[in-house]
C-alpha cells in the first residue's frame, strides 16, 4: 500500500505526463536572501495518518521564524475544519488529495495553488503521497523545501533525511535546522472551548457526562484493524470497569457497531467519525482512547488525551519515546493483539503503571 502512496498509482503517473506544464526555467535562487525575505509561506504536512497533528509543533516554530509572514497550511478537504483550530497559521488551503491526478478536481487544486503565489513552501514527511508531492511542485513557490525522494523531484531545496525511522517530529526539526531555522517547538494544543462544548452537549447527555468514558476507535487506519471479536472483548472489559464506551466509527464498521449496540445497549455511545473537529471535542471528554495507528490516535495525543496505541510496525517513528500517557501495544498483526495486552496498555496510559 505504501508504495502506491509514495510513487503514485499507474493512472496518476500517466496523468502526470499528460498534464505536465511546459518546462519553464526557474529564476536563479539567492537561497539565504530568499529564505529570510519570504512573506508568504505554505506548510504541507505529511498526508499520511496523523501527519497534520504531528506537524503542529513545526507550525509554531515556523511562525516564530516568520512572525510577520502570511502562513498557509495545505490539507485535504476533509481536514479543513480541524486544521482551522490549529494556531500559528493564517489560512487553511484545501486540495483534492483524495482524487487522482487526471480528475478535474485535482487539476483545479493545482491551478488554485499556483495562483496563490507563495514565496516559500515546507513539505513535511519523506513519504507523503505522490499527489501531495506534485502539488508542492506545482505551487510554483520560489523556494520549495522538502525531503529528497525517489521518482519525483518537487523541491528545489532537498534535504537528505538521516534516519527515516526516527520520531517523525524529530525528522521535521532536523530538516528545519539544516537550513538554519530553530526555536521552541514545545506545544500544548487545545480546542476553542465554546465550539467543543456545543458538540459535547449535542452528543453526550447528562447521564453520559456522569460516567467515565473510554473512546474506542473502530477505524483501521492505513493497515489492517482489529476484528469484531476483539472489539466485543474490549467493550466488555471497559464496561466491567464501570465506564461507557464511546465508539468512533466509519460506514465500513457499521455492522460491527450495530452488533455492539445490540449487545451493550446504552453502555455504548455511537459517533460516526466524519468530522474531525467534532471527534476532537468528544475526545476531550474521554478518560482515554484505544486505537490502531489512525488520525484519531494522533489527534488524541496532541490534545493530551491518554491513549492505547496499537501498532503493526515500529511505534518509535510515530510516538515520542517516554510519553507516560501512551500505552503501546506492538504486534505483527493487530488481530493478534489480546484484550489483556490492550487493557494493560489502558492501565499504563491512565495511571502510568501496569496493573498488578
Amino acid at each position: 500500500m505504501q508504495v502506491s502512496l509514495s510513487k503514485g498509482s499507474l493512472l496518476d503517473r500517466i496523468a502526470l505526463r499528460w498534464y505536465r506544464d511546459a518546462a519553464q526555467q526557474e529564476e536563479p535562487l539567492d537561497f539565504f536572501s530568499d529564505l529570510k525575505s519570504a512573506q508568504k509561506v505554505l506548510i504541507a504536512p505529511n498526508d499520511r495518518v496523523g501527519g497534520l497533528f504531528l506537524g503542529a509543533p513545526i507550525y509554531k516554530l515556523i511562525r516564530q521564524a516568520y512572525p510577520q509572514a502570511h502562513i498557509g497550511l495545505l490539507v485535504g478537504e476533509g481536514k479543513a475544519a480541524i486544521a482551522k483550530q490549529i494556531p500559528f497559521v493564517d489560512e487553511v488551503v484545501t486540495a483534492a488529495l483524495d482524487k487522482s491526478l487526471w480528475t478535474g478536481a485535482f487539476r483545479k487544486s493545482r491551478n488554485d495553488l499556483k495562483h496563490l503565489a507563495f514565496d516559500l513552501l515546507f513539505c513535511l514527511g519523506g513519504d507523503c503521497s505522490f499527489r501531495l508531492a506534485i502539488l508542492c511542485k506545482d505551487s510554483k513557490a520560489k523556494l520549495r523545501v522538502g525531503f529528497a525522494r525517489e521518482g519525483v523531484a518537487p523541491f528545489n531545496i532537498e534535504i537528505i533525511g538521516k534516519n527515516s525511522e526516527d520520531y517523525e517530529v524529530q525528522q521535521y526539526l532536523s530538516m528545519l535546522r539544516t537550513i538554519g531555522l530553530d526555536g521552541d517547538a514545545e506545544l500544548h494544543w487545545a480546542l476553542a472551548q465554546d465550539k467543543a462544548e456545543q458538540v459535547r452537549t449535542r452528543f453526550l447527555d447528562e447521564d453520559n457526562a456522569k460516567s467515565p468514558i473510554i473512546g474506542i476507535d473502530l477505524v483501521r487506519g492505513e493497515g489492517k484493524g482489529l476484528a469484531k471479536g476483539q472489539f466485543d472483548d474490549i467493550v466488555g472489559r471497559v464496561i466491567e470497569r464501570g465506564a461507557k464506551a464511546l465508539l468512533f466509527f466509519s460506514l465500513a464498521e457499521k455492522k460491527t457497531v450495530n452488533y455492539l449496540k445490540e449487545t451493550y445497549g446504552n453502555r455504548v455511545i455511537l459517533f460516526e467519525q466524519n468530522d474531525l473537529l467534532a471527534s476532537a471535542a468528544l475526545l476531550e471528554s474521554c478518560q482515554a482512547l484505544i486505537a490502531c495507528n489512525t488520525d484519531l490516535l494522533h489527534l488524541a495525543i496532541s490534545l493530551q488525551v491518554p491513549v492505547v496505541a496499537i501498532f503493526a510496525e515500529k511505534s518509535a517513528r510515530w510516538i515520542e519515546t517516554g510519553n507516560p500517557a501512551v500505552g503501546i501495544v506492538e504486534v505483527q498483526d493487530p488481530r493478534a493483539a489480546t484484550v489483556g495486552q490492550i487493557i494493560e496498555g489502558l492501565d499504563i496510559c491512565i495511571t502510568g503503571k501496569a496493573s498488578a
